[in-house]
């Protein structure tokens, strides 16, 4: 008899462990389960604001009217930052683009044919030209800005410019306190191409310019190729 109750107590002790088991069981693999749901979520969130935040920086095919070449040519005359001279270099920025050139390393009127191309979306936007002093081990030291704007140089690719003669001046812009150029610039027609020459001279710094030519790039799939 004391046998059987003792085999009775331990199956219902037995039986109670694996209720609490099982219960135990069960409230981890709730967790488990909110915790994967909890991480799908967060990563899919994370995912859509990785695309939008690139589909923002990156203007789509449809939206962009054409590329813009600008051939950094040479700095004149730049302000020394160094002891007797400078490390230049260019960063040319419009919106979230940023390019630059290579660094001239101890001269204060670099060459540096450097071609540097962005998408552009909008003509009206204007395009920011900064000059630095490269530094090793501290920041870099600024050696004058200066901005352009590209809407007379866009305006004549919408001329009808066909049998054109070679070299032919299609318009040109005169400096003013309204811009930055240090003498005129000319649009022309050069072997089937608009091109626009410009002397830029440099803001917030002491002397400086810096000259640069600008030409155009049609994109198959853009908003102007889709007009045509």
């Amino acid at each position: 008899m004391a046998r059987r109750a003792r085999s009775h107590l331990t199956g219902t002790l037995s039986a109670g462990r694996r209720g609490r088991g099982s219960q135990a069981g069960g409230r981890k693999g709730y967790i488990k389960r909110k915790v994967a749901c909890f991480s799908s979520i967060r990563f899919v969130s994370g995912s859509r604001l990785r695309q939008s935040s690139l589909s923002h920086q990156l203007p789509t095919m449809d939206s962009v009217l054409g590329l813009l070449r600008i051939c950094v040519k040479r700095g004149v005359n730049l302000a020394v930052r160094d002891v007797r001279t400078s490390d230049p270099y260019v960063v040319v920025k419009l919106g979230n683009q940023k390019l630059k050139t290579r660094v001239i390393k101890k001269d204060v009127n670099p060459e540096w044919n450097d071609n540097l191309t962005l998408s552009i979306a909008d003509p009206i936007l204007p395009i920011k030209l900064t000059v630095y002093d490269h530094d090793t081990f501290t920041k870099d030291d600024k050696m004058g800005d200066a901005e352009f704007d590209i809407r007379p140089f866009v305006g004549a690719l919408k001329m009808d410019l066909n049998g054109l003669p070679n070299s032919t001046i299609i318009s040109r812009v005169l400096p003013s306190r309204q811009n930055c150029l240090s003498e005129e610039s000319c649009i022309t027609w050069v072997d089937g191409k608009v091109v626009q020459d410009l002397c830029l001279r440099l803001r917030n710094v002491e002397c400086g310019e810096v000259e640069i030519q600008l030409q155009w790039i049609n994109v198959p799939g853009s908003k102007e190729q889709s007009k045509a």
